[in-house]
């Protein structure tokens, strides 16, 4: 195949477009070396054109070609949606690790790519639950055949807590190990966490249970380093929610935040901070009584949370 590199540069879009198909059957079935270094530096100057329609036939031409340099697949796969989109859903080219290096590199566009194809390894996913943004992890994760494994499907939950949406999409796999379902059983919609229990036979109980717990550990990451008037602007959404239990009460002051107590006192009282402070720590049997009657506290919580203060001042 003899092609002038000067005669290239100065061909018209569409004489280049007819190259690209030229430059491709060369190197699907060459086996000549010599002359497929030079047909590669020839994909190479296509692939830079400044015509997006040489660079799209290019890439479209390329995209079944078992054999093309990694500097120039890359070059392709990092290029406008166009151009890099078919190259990306049908190459086979890279390979696992190679596509895992490349995502950090990639666009929006071809992370949804990626995330729909049928042949992913596991790097690939894990580098795309790393770096994609929520658009594209909702097609990985729609993806049944994607090899999601329990770190990766952890790091989904971990990324994406609040987007019921997504943890939906997350339940509706199947097999999802044990550990994952108790991450997502309070993050899913009442629709999916009925199909959770059902499928891994979940009791009601048990299914409160973990819903409990997984909102325990959320709770606690958002408050364990936070400020008292974060604490307290935290709880208050909490009460906004119904989501102020007693039992979250008495969680977090058993993990130390004598602050979060002091919010929930005073939002379920109808005190002021400072108020319920006072009240809760003044020493006063009577005050710290009617504070609890005022938080409508039964008196076996109050003697629990009286106990957790003295073990919260002994160690101060």
């Amino acid at each position: 195949m003899s092609i002038d590199p000067v005669k290239m540069v100065n061909a018209d879009t569409l004489e280049k477009v007819v190259l690209t198909r030229r430059v491709s059957d060369f190197l699907h079935r060459s086996e000549d070396q010599e002359q497929r270094i030079v047909i590669e530096n020839v994909a190479r100057a296509l692939a830079q054109d400044v015509a997006t329609k040489v660079r799209e036939a290019l890439a479209f031409e390329l995209r079944t070609c078992p054999f093309v340099p990694h500097d120039l697949a890359a070059k392709i796969a990092t290029d406008v949606e166009s151009v890099a989109g078919p190259f990306l859903a049908s190459t086979t080219v890279f390979s696992d690790s190679q596509l895992a290096g490349l995502i950090p590199h990639l666009e929006e566009h071809a992370h949804v790519t990626i995330a729909r194809r049928k042949d992913l390894g596991e790097a690939a996913c894990e580098a795309l639950v790393t770096f994609g943004s929520e658009k594209s992890i909702s097609y990985l994760v729609r993806n049944e055949t994607a090899p999601l494994n329990e770190s990766v499907l952890s790091n989904v939950v971990k990324r994406f807590p609040d987007r019921q949406n997504l943890m939906d999409m997350l339940g509706a796999r199947p097999g999802l190990p044990l550990a994952i379902v108790n991450q997502i059983i309070d993050k899913v919609s009442d629709k999916f966490r009925c199909l959770l229990e059902g499928q891994y036979e979940l009791s009601s109980d048990v299914s409160d249970s973990l819903m409990r717990s997984a909102a325990s550990k959320t709770i606690w990451t958002m408050i364990e380093n936070a400020s008292e008037t974060q604490i307290h602007a935290y709880v208050g959404d909490l009460r906004a929610q119904r989501r102020l239990t007693t039992d979250l009460m008495l969680d977090m002051s058993e993990k130390g935040s004598i602050a979060f107590l002091e919010s929930a006192l005073a939002y379920k009282s109808g005190l002021t901070l400072a108020a319920a402070k006072d009240m809760l720590h003044s020493g006063d049997s009577s005050l710290f009584v009617a504070l609890m009657r005022k938080a409508d506290i039964s008196k076996a919580d109050a003697h629990t949370f009286l106990g957790l203060l003295k073990k919260a001042s002994s160690n101060s």
